[in-house]
């Protein structure tokens, strides 16, 4: 196969698509790159290439045997994958985590939970590196010690937001980061729902912790659905604008997304890891603090307890372990104050 030319028809495919889909055609027809490609295109491939090898990024065309198999179905297959990281294989137990930008609080410390969970069980957790959801989704697969990748909307060497940049390091020592657009590629707004068919192709399931009802976390249920993947959606408050399109998900036949094993359970591919590696009941902070929890405790006083035992544990990862077991029915919050159930 010619990788100059893919990597010029993958140029082509996002800046002039009129004419990659005449050379497409002709590859498609004749299952061969035996035809011309105007030079200036050719030289950009070539460049491209030199860049790749540069900035350590492996560019993976669609008929290299590492590219997987997930995308190869999809019918606006990318034509070539840009991977930086510590990438050897895409994993096949891999679910996807996505939601709103303007998380609340309790999205954040739910999708960092459930990343968090999956990953210290093996599951690799894809996502989008964007604010809230994703960047939780993100910290809790690291924190795990598992595996996490990142899929961008825009060229590999173009971190957005900025502020991702070392969070996007991070996932590079412990998975690996993707994009089909060429480097330099800004993240436009039109490049985003490219990027979650990829997200929800790569994953044997996509979770939706909260999202609007116009968001692009809705965007990749949808895919999932064309896709034959099984759709979650964590339920939340009905007064809330993020958790509106969670809800509507769950209205039309989502699955609710109460506890971890409700993945392992509607997943066949991840039967196993419930039956060999199942997580306890309970972790040992989740079983500190239904020991510590006095009715009526608040977060300060539960933290002060806490502080004063061996656990060595941030305000988030209590506020995570707390909201876990809200979702799970160990306990209930009135008025900022927590009571066992």
């Amino acid at each position: 196969m010619d990788l100059l030319k893919t990597v010029a028809l993958n140029y082509l495919r996002f800046n002039k698509p009129k004419e990659a889909k005449i050379y497409l055609k002709e590859f498609l027809d004749n299952d061969s790159f035996d035809f011309n490609v105007d030079k200036y295109y050719i030289e950009f491939a070539e460049k491209e290439i030199e860049k790749a090898k540069e900035y350590n990024v492996q560019l993976i065309p669609f008929y290299d045997e590492k590219y997987p198999n997930a995308l190869s179905l999809l019918k606006d297959k990318p034509i070539l994958l840009y991977v930086k990281g510590d990438f050897i294989e895409f994993p096949k137990d891999a679910v996807a985590i996505v939601g709103s930008r303007k998380c609340t609080n309790y999205g954040k410390s739910v999708a960092y939970k459930i990343a968090y969970d999956l990953a210290s069980v093996g599951v690799s957790i894809v996502s989008g590196l964007a604010y809230g959801i994703d960047s939780a989704a993100h910290n809790g697969a690291l924190d795990a010690n598992g595996k996490t990748i990142a899929i961008l909307g825009s060229g590999i060497d173009v971190i957005y937001p900025r502020d991702h940049l070392s969070l996007s390091r991070k996932i590079e020592e412990n998975g690996f980061i993707v994009s089909e657009f060429p480097f330099g590629t800004e993240p436009m707004k039109y490049n985003f729902p490219f990027r979650n068919r990829i997200i929800s192709a790569l994953s044997l399931g996509v979770i939706v912790v909260e999202a609007e009802l116009k968001s692009g976390s809705l965007i990749t249920a949808m895919h999932a659905i064309e896709q034959g993947k099984e759709v979650f959606a964590v339920p939340g408050n009905i007064t809330s604008p993020t958790s509106l399109g969670t809800n509507a998900l769950i209205r039309d036949g989502a699955i609710p997304l109460l506890d971890v094993n409700d993945i392992f359970e509607n997943i066949k591919e991840l039967n196993h890891l419930k039956l060999s590696k199942r997580i306890e009941e309970f972790s040992e902070i989740e079983q500190a603090i239904l020991n510590m929890l006095e009715d009526g405790d608040t977060f300060d006083t539960l933290k002060e307890k806490i502080s004063s035992g061996d656990f060595l544990i941030s305000d988030s990862e209590i506020l995570a372990t707390l909201t876990t077991l809200e979702v799970r029915g160990y306990l209930k919050k009135t008025l900022g104050r927590y009571f066992k159930i």
